[in-house]
C-alpha cells in the first residue's frame, strides 16, 4: 500500500467515523450536509436462499438474496426522500421515534474497493447499530456499500446500500439511518 493509499484510507475511515458520530448525536441537519445531491440511499430486502438451491458456491454472492421475491426495498430514497424522512423525525410527530431512540453505531472493516477516474471511491464497511428506546434494545448488523465523492477537504456520500444481516427484522421500524 502506497503512502497516498494509506492517507486516503485514513481519510475515508475518519469521515465514516465522524458521520456515525453525527447520526448518534441526532445531528441530522449536519448529516444532510454530508450528502451529495445525487444521493441514492437504499436498504434492500433480503431472503436467504436454501443451500440446496445453490448449484455452485464458487459463484455465490449475496446479491442473489437481495430483493429476491418482489424487488421491493425496505428503504429506497433520494435526497428529497431523506429530507422528508428526517423532517418527520424532527417534528416530534413521528410515533416511531417518540421518545427518540438512543443509538450507537460502530463502523469497522473499512475497505476501499475502487477509486474511479472521476475520483469517486467505492467503500465497504461493517456496521453494528444498537438502538435503545424505552426498555427495548435492538441490534442491527450489516454491510454498507458506499460511494464517496471528494469534496473540499472531505467527501460527500453519493450512494449507500445497506445489506442487513436479517431476513426478518426484529425491530418495530427502520426509523434510524445507517
Amino acid at each position: 500500500m502506497s503512502e497516498r493509499e494509506i492517507f486516503r484510507q485514513l481519510a475515508v475511515q475518519r469521515w465514516l467515523f465522524e458521520e456515525a458520530a453525527l447520526l448518534d448525536a441526532r445531528r441530522y441537519d449536519l448529516w444532510l450536509g454530508l450528502l451529495d445531491e445525487s444521493i441514492h440511499y437504499r436498504i434492500p430486502s433480503r431472503s436467504p436462499m436454501p443451500q440446496q438451491d445453490v448449484k455452485d458456491f464458487s459463484t455465490w454472492s449475496v446479491e442473489r438474496e437481495l430483493d429476491a421475491h418482489d424487488g421491493v426495498s425496505l428503504i429506497d430514497d433520494d435526497l428529497a426522500g431523506l429530507h422528508r424522512r428526517i423532517g418527520r423525525l424532527q417534528t416530534g410527530m413521528g410515533w416511531a421515534e417518540m421518545p427518540p431512540s438512543m443509538s450507537r453505531r460502530l463502523v469497522a472493516n473499512v475497505l476501499l474497493r475502487d477509486v474511479a477516474p472521476d475520483g469517486k471511491i467505492s467503500v465497504t464497511s461493517s456496521i453494528l447499530l444498537a438502538k435503545t428506546r424505552s426498555e427495548e434494545r435492538v441490534f442491527f448488523t450489516g454491510e454498507r456499500r458506499d460511494r464517496l465523492v471528494p469534496a473540499g477537504d472531505g467527501f460527500r456520500l453519493c450512494e449507500r446500500c445497506v445489506i442487513l444481516d436479517d431476513a426478518v427484522l426484529v425491530a418495530e421500524n427502520l426509523s434510524l439511518l445507517f
